[in-house]
């Protein structure tokens, strides 16, 4: 009788061993399948990748908002190059987000937080401009929405937007007062930007704001 229960004992002790060492098998199996098909998507995005070199590398190497100002600006990151395209984009973002500030001015906005998000064709990036600038922006831009002809303020609001530009080392646009958001030059063609002046190379550290 013992005997008898030993062996049963032993052969429900051995099933039970198989059917971990199969449970084992298959969770091994399917975890091997997953990293196969890691490894094939991964091949395929760098193979995307490759025909389009725009999605290849982002072009402001992941940076946004205050790091991504302050890197074009030359204090941060010094380490990392931006190529003309990314100096153009940026640009583009600036001046986006200063017809913003102006138009949000007009509707009666009095405080504005130094970022905000611009849509642009390639998907939203976070912009950051300094608070004296948005604040100035803000107050000229309220005069003229009560005296649209003012030129103190009309001045007030170019020597700003001069001021930024060249700290950020572009040629300061003469057309900014004269747009909407619905004018601003946003075309983009196979990652080539359009109405846009040639920008001169300054040295990180040029004097600006704050």
């Amino acid at each position: 009788m013992h005997g008898l229960l030993l062996v049963t004992a032993l052969l429900t002790l051995a099933f039970l061993i198989y059917g971990l060492y199969q449970l084992n098998q298959r969770v091994m199996r399917l975890e091997e399948k997953k990293r196969q098909i890691a490894a094939e998507k991964t091949l395929k995005n760098r193979a995307v990748q490759n025909k389009d070199p725009s999605k290849s590398e982002h072009i402001f190497h992941d940076l946004e908002g205050e790091e991504l100002f302050y890197a074009m600006v030359g204090e941060y990151h010094q380490e990392l190059e931006f190529s003309e395209d990314a100096r153009k984009r940026f640009e583009l973002v600036v001046r986006k987000h200063i017809l913003e500030v102006l138009e949000r001015a007009k509707q009666g906005e009095r405080a504005l937080d130094s970022e905000t998000t611009i849509q642009m064709l390639r998907g939203p990036v976070r912009s950051w401009l300094p608070q004296d600038v948005v604040g100035s922006l803000l107050i000229q831009g309220n005069i003229l929405a009560t005296y649209p002809k003012d030129e103190k303020a009309i001045q007030s609001i170019q020597s700003t937007i001069d001021r930024l530009y060249m700290r950020l080392g572009y040629q300061s646009p003469n057309d900014l007062l004269e747009l909407n958001d619905d004018q601003a030059p946003e075309q983009e063609a196979d990652g080539q930007m359009t109405e846009h002046n040639d920008e001169p190379k300054r040295p990180p550290g040029a004097d600006g704001f704050m």
